[in-house]
């Protein structure tokens, strides 16, 4: 379904638009819930027109209710002759989508398993799951749906143009918005300072706080809406909806945090997490098709959480189309892979000082909003107060040495090529914490950068939410390639749900994130 509204007379300049102050708006993902929404593609109970895989006992492929026989793992893929710089995709039977689905309260996994219409033989078979008898509240299983719906096939834009990275080095949002004269350029949001801000300023900002690359925010703008050239005032439907997408509220600023998600979540889906599945807005399915790459499923999901199946390919003519009038040939901004196959993680030093006890709260999960790589770690120093936001005591401290190129909202960047641009190189990135390092200070490891509180983003009590980035990819903490690891070895692991995994230590032994402190648990005590 195309989102097309009329305009009519020229924009009153300023145009204010009451969007509410952005401190409630931007969020990270810390709380354990979803945040920011973004009506992410989890598996709705029975969605129209699948076939869902095995409701009775497994057959062999290729009957309709059989299991496949692979599971989701990244593995790579032949170069397509269409992009220079393909990412690998999860590999997975091409008439395989698979899409996550997490444990209600009070859930056994038999009535789970139902819920989704699939058989428990099944579904532990899919997810290897180990004690079928161990389940909880927000844990992660991947639904497999067998379906004929494949997605188009054209890769429509290099991986590097959904993230801020290098490919945005030459580009200015705020000044290209201005530049076309459209109603974007003349939109006035209220800032959390009292001030307020232009709607090309906006595009930014959210396009630096979720790593996302901001030529396709203002594609989807103008696709959707035309706010980006059309200077004519917009009707009131626009307005409270310039990308079109009802559920995500009214205003740009809900309007541009639901699409950064959503583009997070359909490209670090397909990176990393073998979501191969892309959800319609009638709740049916189809598989990604095999050969894409994540900017391009990206893409696809995003559009599709507005379309119907036979409407996508118009959707996707219709955001090229906006595209390539506004800045050309994507492919000519291709910064090329975006995690080389000769790259390592410089040493990072654990981000506290020895001689105090820190708990590990949070695995591998969103860096920011839900939908992102799962590049952060949450930690909590013993001397913060239990269940409450009141700074603690003991100070949070560099991990790296570099130069602290962003102190916002209770979110630090620190640049350890010390370049002063986070869209290049490796960025640390510290947040919910209070009394902070000042922006252009450079850091030796150890410094202290800030006290653990919960400054910025979502966050309940106060902890430290750390993660890493790479030419603006959140770059997954338990990556079976470059693995976040601190000194001595110290490896963070994954598990298939949010929050869980934790830490390997250099003997060993496992560190499990809890949202707890235990000091047998999840307890890490370093020696002066």
């Amino acid at each position: 379904m195309m989102h097309r509204f009329a305009f009519s007379t020229p924009f009153p300049v300023p145009l204010r638009i009451a969007l509410g102050l952005l401190a409630a708006g931007l969020v990270a993902a810390c709380a354990r819930g979803p945040a920011p929404s973004a009506n992410p593609q989890v598996a709705d109970p029975t969605p129209s027109g699948t076939a869902l895989l095995a409701s009775s006992p497994p057959t062999p492929i290729p009957t309709d209710t059989s299991m496949p026989t692979a599971t989701p793992t990244l593995a790579p893929s032949p170069t397509p002759t269409d992009t220079p710089t393909p990412t690998p995709g999860p590999t997975v039977a091409p008439d395989i989508a698979a899409l996550p689905a997490v444990v209600r309260q009070g859930d056994f996994l038999g009535a789970f398993a139902a819920r989704y219409g699939i058989s428990l033989d099944a579904l532990i078979a899919y997810n290897h799951i180990e004690n079928p008898n161990m389940v909880a509240p927000g844990q992660r299983f991947m639904i497999p749906y067998r379906v004929d719906r494949v997605t188009p096939e054209d890769i429509l834009l290099p991986d590097s143009e959904l993230l801020y990275g290098p490919a945005y080095l030459d580009f200015d949002a705020a000044a290209f918005v201005d530049a076309q004269g459209g109603g974007l350029s003349q939109m006035q949001v209220p800032f959390v300072d009292g001030g307020a801000i232009s709607g090309g300023e906006l595009v930014n900002y959210v396009a630096i706080r979720y790593s996302v690359g901001p030529r396709v925010l203002l594609a989807l703008i103008e696709a959707r809406s035309g706010l980006v050239t059309r200077p004519e005032t917009p009707d009131e439907q626009t307005l409270d909806y310039p990308l079109g997408h009802v559920r995500a509220g009214r205003g740009l600023l809900n309007q541009l945090e639901w699409a950064a998600n959503a583009l997070n979540s359909g490209f670090y889906g397909w990176l990393d997490r073998g979501e191969t599945a892309i959800q319609f807005q009638d709740y049916r399915i189809a598989r990604a098709a095999p050969n894409l790459n994540p900017g391009t499923v990206a893409i696809q999901r995003t559009l599709a959480q507005d379309a119907t199946f036979e409407a996508l390919p118009a959707e996707l003519d219709a955001f090229m189309e906006a595209y390539t009038r506004l800045f050309g040939d994507p492919f000519q901004y291709d910064a090329g892979p975006i995690l080389p196959w000769e790259l390592a993680q410089p040493p990072l030093a654990f981000p506290w000082q020895p001689g105090t006890w820190w708990f590990l709260t949070g695995g591998p999960h969103g860096a920011w909003g839900s939908g992102s790589g799962w590049a952060a770690l949450d930690f909590v120093p013993e001397d913060a107060p239990v269940g409450s936001c009141l700074p603690a005591t003991t100070w949070a401290t560099a991990a790296s040495p570099g130069l602290v190129v962003r102190n916002n909202r209770g979110e630090l960047l620190v640049d350890l090529d010390e370049d002063g641009d986070m869209r290049t190189g490796w960025v640390l990135q510290y947040l919910h914490l209070t009394d902070r390092v000042a922006e252009g200070e450079r850091l030796k490891m150890g410094d202290p950068v800030g006290r653990p509180a919960c400054d910025g983003g979502t966050a309940i009590s106060s902890h430290l939410h750390f993660a890493r980035r790479y030419n603006g990819l959140w770059v997954a903490a338990g990556s079976s390639r470059i693995p976040l690891t601190f000194e001595d070895g110290w490896t963070a692991y994954a598990e298939e749900t949010a929050y869980r995994g934790g830490l390997i230590t250099p003997d060993g032994r496992r560190v499990s994130a809890c949202d707890c402190r235990n000091k047998s648990l999840n307890g890490i005590w370093l020696v002066r």
